[in-house]
C-alpha cells in the first residue's frame, strides 16, 4: 500500500521540533543565544526535507527503480543546495558566531540526512516485492 500523499509531514514536523529543542539546549549550554539564524537553519532543513520526501515518496509508490534514482538525486541536491545556503548564512552571520553556526549547520544537515535515509529505507522495505 502506498503511503498517503502528505503522511510525511507529521514525522518531519516532530523531528524538526526535536532538533529545535536539542539545538536550543546545546546553544544554552554554550551560553550562545538562539538567534534567527538558527531558526532559518531549522526551517531550511525542514523545507528541503519535506520537498524531497514529497518527490521521492511519489516515485516509491509508482516506480521503485525511479525511487532509487530520485533518492540518490535527492541526496546530491540536498548537499549542493545546503552548501549554497551555508555560504550565504555564514557570510551574513556575525564573526563571533561563525564557528558555532557552521557546526550547528553541519550537525543539522547530518541529522536531517540520517532521518530521511532511515525513514525512506524503512518505507521502501515495506513495499510489496514484484
Amino acid at each position: 500500500m502506498a503511503p498517503q500523499r502528505w503522511s510525511f509531514l507529521i514525522p518531519i514536523g516532530l523531528f524538526t521540533a526535536a532538533m529545535a529543542v536539542l539545538l536550543w539546549i546545546a546553544l544554552y549550554g554554550l551560553r550562545v543565544p538562539f538567534e534567527p539564524l538558527h531558526a532559518i537553519m531549522l526551517a531550511w532543513f525542514a523545507l528541503i526535507t519535506a520537498s524531497l520526501h514529497l518527490w521521492q515518496e511519489h516515485a516509491m509508490a509508482t516506480d521503485p527503480k525511479g525511487f532509487v534514482r530520485r533518492f540518490m538525486g535527492g541526496l546530491m541536491l540536498k548537499m549542493l543546495l545546503s552548501l549554497g545556503v551555508l555560504v550565504v548564512l555564514l557570510l551574513r552571520a556575525p564573526k563571533e558566531t561563525l564557528m558555532i553556526s557552521g557546526i550547528a549547520f553541519a550537525v543539522l544537515y547530518l541529522a536531517f540526512l540520517a532521518f530521511s535515509t532511515v525513514r525512506l529505507s524503512g518505507l521502501s522495505r515495506k513495499l510489496p516485492k514484484a
